[in-house]
């Protein structure tokens, strides 16, 4: 017992100690997380996780795709067809002038670009007319350090502005050529920061505030519908959209290099075609020459549900901010949208000829859509609680199973 008793003292401070440290880290505050980044895969407050994702909802007959490829070399949309559409995101759009000869050449095929980026470089300005870019971040010169932006008349009905309490991370053109350039957002001080630049059968839009695409300018408040509006310059008709981070990741000291003579060659599209083929054709070869007479069979992965990803973290940031009126104001939304689009009822006018269309088209009780109809109007001038949330919840749910 005398020989063990180090050894179970030992034992004990451990745990003690390991107790102690797990106590600590649950009382230690957390700390918002401020790194800037743009990248679609982060859920951080200054990630464009949220942004990339409701892509699919707002066009839902396009493909959307993801790379990090210079302009020209894209794959997943063609330089040669029209109606589709390229966001392309970044700290500082670098782009020497072979790169926007080809932004323009695809737009002018009727497609859309959609640059988000906080600064551009001095032949872009001096490409797209649009005067030179002034820093407008109150991080870094003392102001209050909050982003304010609204749209503009005559493209935007809506011109109320939109706030967040977060990083501004903005800037704004001094002196836009409006012959060339139409001016269609702006900032707190009326200075403009999203623009269009008109080019053949399409357009090339620049929005130099890219907070507002973030997750956290999206997701406070009602800021969603100023992403939908500015995203809504793009028609939701276009089959195709990339979403492109090549500006995310290309050095500052690659703007105005020459082209290397195979950068030239393969601008070629012959040549591209015979250069990969090629490659393609050696690569089988030596795999084929390397493979096992009797291979593993590899395992299976289960493929990961992006989507249920993204509903939990638009979930658990409503359950943080308890704004339950708000979510409760959204159902509504979609319950009414539904209905307009299922069974062709006009939602203008939520009275009892209302509910008795919707009732002689659905054969639903009258007073269990009596019941929703008088809580949609509920929510839009009191507060709501949790438990009136999920009884609403459930009434909705009720609704949809059941017609």
């Amino acid at each position: 017992m005398k020989k063990a008793f180090p050894y179970i003292l030992g034992v004990v401070l451990f745990i003690a100690l390991g107790g102690l440290l797990l106590i600590t880290a649950a009382n230690r505050p957390r700390k918002m997380n401020e790194r800037i980044t743009l990248k679609e895969v982060d859920k951080i407050p200054y990630g464009f996780y949220a942004a990339r994702h409701m892509i699919h909802s707002l066009f839902p007959n396009a493909e959307v795709f993801v790379d990090k490829r210079t302009p020209g070399y894209w794959d997943s949309v063609s330089a040669y067809k029209s109606n589709q559409a390229v966001f392309i995101t970044g700290m500082r759009m670098n782009a020497d002038e072979s790169e926007l000869k080809e932004l323009l050449d695809f737009a002018r095929k009727g497609n859309y670009v959609f640059i988000i980026t906080q600064d551009i470089s001095y032949s872009a300005a001096q490409f797209f007319h649009t005067g030179d870019l002034v820093s407008d971040d109150g991080y870094f010169t003392g102001e209050s350090d909050s982003l304010q932006v609204q749209l503009r008349q005559p493209r935007f009905e809506n011109t109320k502005p939109y706030v967040y309490p977060g990083r501004r991370f903005a800037s704004y053109f001094e002196d836009v050529d409006t012959t060339k350039v139409a001016v269609l957002g702006t900032n707190k001080n009326n200075k403009a920061n999203f623009v269009q630049y008109k080019a053949g059968n399409g357009a090339i839009f620049i929005h130099t505030a890219p907070m507002a695409f973030s997750n956290y300018f999206i997701l406070h408040k009602k800021n969603i519908s100023y992403f939908e509006n500015a995203v809504s310059v793009i028609p939701s008709t276009v089959t195709k959209v990339l979403w492109n981070e090549y500006y995310l990741y290309k050095k500052a000291d690659q703007q105005d290099n020459e082209p290397n003579w195979l950068s030239v060659l393969m601008k070629y599209e012959a040549f591209r075609w015979a250069l990969w083929t090629a490659i393609i054709t050696l690569l089988l070869y030596v795999l084929m020459e390397m493979r096992r007479k009797q291979r593993v069979i590899p395992a299976l992965q289960q493929p990961k549900n992006e989507s249920l990803d993204f509903v939990r973290t638009i979930g658990q940031l409503y359950y943080d901010r308890k704004d339950h009126a708000d979510l409760a104001r959204k159902m509504s939304t979609y319950f009414l949208d539904y209905v307009r689009n299922q069974y062709k009822v006009s939602t203008n006018s939520l009275d009892d000829s209302f509910i008795q269309t919707l009732h002689a088209k659905t054969g639903y009780p009258v007073h269990e859509i009596k019941s929703i109809i008088d809580f949609i109007g509920l929510v839009e001038t009191n507060a709501i609680s949790e438990h009136q949330l999920n009884q609403f919840y459930n009434q909705l749910e009720s609704f949809y199973q059941n017609t």
